[in-house]
């Protein structure tokens, strides 16, 4: 009677309707029902319906967009807003629904799962951070569940990656949408550089706790200039920087939407590179500003290690950087030279200075000590931002404190050397890839969107020696993605591309259904 699409539609509205009336009967039966705690509980189970929605719906893309939105624009303010370690697992839920929808999925339609290529170093890492439960350093279950949490959060989206990104279309989509999410962060963090420390902070607790420390370890985010403080902008994150992040994640496919051509208007663009810029110049992170030009610098040497005619590169290149000066100027214009004090010392760092270079390079010279000392890491949830779920513990070795102030210092506390070189294993595997068969692509527009989505992976990789990449947004998220994407296109079924003319949107996904059934799990 009613066909496959409405009957999904009608199970998604059921889904939402039963727990929205179970939330009006449990309110309304209350000893003392408040409007209040009515809405408190109609939010919670429309949440809860949410999530069956994406545990059940079959259009992958949506979802993926959906949560990419979620994670570029509320995951910060929603965690900021309450300051609740319970928000801070609503991303967590939203993967793991997703996730659990493609498995129910495969396992409904009963045919042979192939695992995509690079996938036995993915696997091999979960088991071993799986494993790290039984080290006996891990204090206790919710140690457990914070070192699972640090290391293995992203790890679906390598599957989510290898099974969604199968058509130029799709590259188009995600940069236009990374370049929304990051004109966003750009405009509000551009806003909250003009605000006080105490006017930021009045936003909410977690802003407080952000701007002024939280007397646990945790040190405010600000900077001074001439005895006047000033914050270091979230943006839309949940820490300082993340406007710089996503600028830095936004930029390479931005330039390569400008570089191919494809567009009947660019300006739409060139609004969003502005934006990404933005990020960067207010974030008041000398990280993100290496990084991206790192970045650059990278997407130029793939562009010509790839055999792409550079003039369009360098000309998208060039308007980038004539949208720097005009966003340097300008906000120098209105705000004054020390919306940049801080990054004018990023060649000349004081010693011992918070994040500084001489912190940063102590931090990987930790790492042939706690290799030689811990071979097989610490235990679970003992540094990084699950360093204090479950209670603080001081770990030490030699006296000294061991610290997870880089994304490589963490795997070697958390899981250890096999860990730490399954995962190097994996980000050389993707960018030797990249190196050895771009060249082969034989569609130079797939091939520039390709580039691009290496060069922000390159500058990731090469930030995880200053920060902890792997366990924060965007940077985790994305280089879990990425070597999905390559899997499918330089080792998988899409390596098609290399020996056939240029394809267009549709040819190049028309194998996709076929082809998802060899998808793996995640």
């Amino acid at each position: 009677m009613f066909g496959q699409r409405a009957r999904e539609y009608l199970l998604l509205c059921l889904s939402a309707l039963i727990p929205l009336v179970l939330a009006l009967a449990i309110s309304l039966h209350m000893p003392k029902p408040s409007v209040g705690s009515v809405v408190a509980v109609i939010g919670i189970t429309l949440g809860a319906a949410g999530v069956v929605a994406l545990m059940l719906s079959t259009r992958y893309a949506v979802t993926l967009t959906l949560l990419a939105l979620y994670l570029g624009l509320l995951d910060g303010p929603v965690k900021l807003e309450s300051a609740s370690k319970l928000a801070s697992g609503v991303r967590d839920v939203l993967i793991i629904a997703i996730g659990l929808g493609m498995l129910m999925r495969l396992q409904l339609k009963r045919e042979r799962v192939r695992m995509p290529p690079l996938s036995g170093w993915v696997l091999a890492f979960v088991v071993v951070a799986v494993i790290q439960a039984l080290n006996p350093h891990t204090n206790g279950i919710l140690k457990i569940i914070g070192g699972y949490r640090q290391e293995l959060e992203f790890v679906p989206l390598f599957f989510f990656g290898y099974l969604i990104m199968r058509s130029k279309q799709r590259f188009r989509q995600l940069f236009l949408l990374l370049g929304v999410i990051a004109l966003a962060n750009g405009l509000v963090g551009t806003y909250q550089s003009r605000l006080s420390p105490g006017q930021l902070a009045s936003w909410g607790p977690g802003y407080g706790e952000r701007i002024k420390g939280n007397g646990l370890g945790q040190t405010g985010r600000t900077y001074a200039v001439e005895g006047v403080s000033h914050p270091r902008p979230p943006a839309l994150g949940s820490d300082s920087g993340f406007g710089g992040g996503v600028g830095v994640l936004a930029l390479p496919g931005l330039l390569a939407l400008l570089s191919t051509g494809r567009l009947r208007r660019r300006w739409p663009v060139l609004l969003c590179c502005m934006g990404a810029l933005l990020g960067i110049a207010t974030s008041a992170s000398r990280t993100s500003i290496i990084i991206a030009v790192v970045t650059l610098l990278s997407f130029a040497a793939l562009s010509t290690i790839s055999g792409l005619r550079v003039s369009r590169p360098l000309a998208g290149l060039l308007a980038v950087l004539v949208l720097a000066g005009g966003v340097g100027a300008a906000l120098v214009a209105t705000d004054g030279s020390e919306i940049f004090a801080r990054q004018e010392s990023i060649a000349s760092l004081q010693p011992g200075q918070e994040h500084g270079g001489d912190a940063k390079e102590k931090h990987i010279g930790e790492i042939p000590r706690d290799i030689l000392h811990a071979p097989f890491g610490l235990g679970l949830g003992v540094s990084g931002s699950a360093g204090g779920f479950g209670g603080k513990e001081k770990v030490s070795i030699e006296e000294e404190k061991v610290s997870g102030g880089s994304a490589y210092n963490l795997l070697v506390v958390e899981v250890g050397a096999p860990g730490l070189l399954l995962w190097i294993g994996l980000s050389l595997s993707v960018i030797v890839l990249g190196m050895l068969r771009l060249r082969r692509i034989a569609d130079p527009e797939l091939r520039v969107y390709l580039v691009a989505v290496l060069a922000s992976f390159i500058g990731f990789t090469i930030q995880g020696f200053a920060g902890t990449t792997l366990a924060v947004t965007p940077a985790g998220a994305y280089l879990w993605f990425v070597p999905g994407v390559i899997a499918y296109w330089l080792a998988g079924p899409g390596r098609a591309a290399m020996t056939s003319g240029p394809i267009g949107a549709r040819s190049a996904s028309a194998h996709a259904p076929a082809a998802a059934a060899n998808a793996a799990t995640t």
